[in-house]
């Protein structure tokens, strides 16, 4: 409830200090820490109620400074809550197995997390409660916004330039990761979710170098017009393509977490998810559901994907077919697109989208 402490943890000041001011906004008594390591000094003398830590930070990061704070028998009462840009499969659940109490995902929807915040600490779903005034009215957020800007247009194009030759995709990709954040909190939803692309690219290996120059061309047009989300057209109305009906997807891996996530991310996208746990089931599933795309693990009890995708071919199925394989170099025939595991379930649900 407001009132309470929250500490903040954040390696960047720009998301440090408009996350701080939403949530003092929302009547609690906000600290922050640029870091793991200042965090666990600050609660030497400071118990808060809850605790906002980004996960990817240099130095400790948010999950070993989790792992900490859940050790220490004064601190394990505090509810620890991680921010994950989603940047590589499993932030979840690493969160939650480092003694995470739950997550939020950024970019952060700053409408929203107040009412996350007292979900979290409530144990349980809030009310949405109305505001009436603007947290940033008085943040100088303006002046923020055009520091942002001006940083990033400065940014983005020397990595054009350097991205055929001394490119550090690694310290790109860090820089990509803030911006996610930074972009989110801003305002500018359309620019955070490109530097998230940005940073799911830049974990590829190879590095898939058409892809970045693209998305990059695609975010600097983005950061010289940007808009605001509040600014933005409403979407127009999904193209029922050439289908006629919300595209049809039936995902088969033996892998229930997998299966869970891959089917959360396609129906938040629209597109209609049915499962199967092995191969046989598969077959059925496929055979008698029709579906516009599949998504096949290799490696499946009863029938491997190879072995499906024969067989529902021969049977008739032309849809379109997506693997999951832990082999760099897939026997591809047959196939429409692949990832090789371990995977990025964003990156799945973007390429499979163009596929339908």
């Amino acid at each position: 409830m407001p009132g309470e402490s929250i500490l903040i943890v954040d390696d960047t000041p720009i998301n440090l200090k408009l996350t701080r001011i939403l949530l003092s906004h929302e009547g609690y008594d906000v600290r922050t820490a640029n870091g793991g390591e200042e965090a666990l000094e600050i609660l030497e003398s400071f118990h808060p109620r809850l605790v906002l830590a980004d996960i990817q930070m240099p130095g400790m990061d948010g999950l070993e400074m989790t792992r900490r704070i859940k050790a220490d028998p004064r601190h394990r009462d505090i509810v620890v809550v991680a921010l994950t840009a989603l940047a590589m499969k499993g932030d979840e659940e690493k969160a939650i197995d480092a003694g995470c109490d739950g997550y939020i995902t950024k970019p952060i929807d700053t409408r929203a997390l107040g009412d996350r915040i007292r979900g979290f600490l409530n144990a349980g779903p809030s009310e949405p409660r109305e505001t009436t005034s603007d947290p940033f009215a008085d943040a100088g957020i303006d002046d923020l916004r055009r520091r942002f800007l001006d940083e990033a247009l400065q940014q983005a194009p020397i990595w054009l330039e350097q991205i055929d030759g001394t490119f550090d995709a690694a310290a790109a990709r860090s820089i990509a990761h803030q911006w996610v954040g930074s972009a989110g909190l801003l305002g500018y939803r359309k620019v955070s979710l490109l530097s998230r692309e940005v940073e799911t690219i830049l974990r590829q290996k190879p590095l898939d170098v058409a892809e970045l120059k693209e998305t990059l061309e695609t975010l600097v047009a983005e950061l010289e017009e940007p808009m605001l989300a509040h600014e933005e057209p409403a979407p127009p109305p999904e193209p029922v393509s050439e289908y006629q009906e919300k595209p049809r997807v039936i995902l088969a891996d033996d892998d229930p977490n997998i299966r869970a996530l891959i089917k959360a991310f396609l129906e938040s996208q629209n597109v209609e998810c049915a499962t199967a746990s092995d191969g046989a089931e598969a077959v059925t599933a496929i055979l008698a559901g029709q579906p516009h795309a599949v998504v096949l693990d290799v490696n499946m009890p009863e029938m491997n994907g190879y072995e499906v995708l024969e067989t529902v071919r021969r049977r008739g199925f032309r849809g379109k077919v997506f693997l999951l394989t832990a082999d760099e170099h897939p026997d591809t025939s047959g196939v429409d697109d692949f990832l090789v595991k371990p995977f990025n379930p964003v990156e799945l649900v973007v390429r499979l989208k163009r596929l339908l």
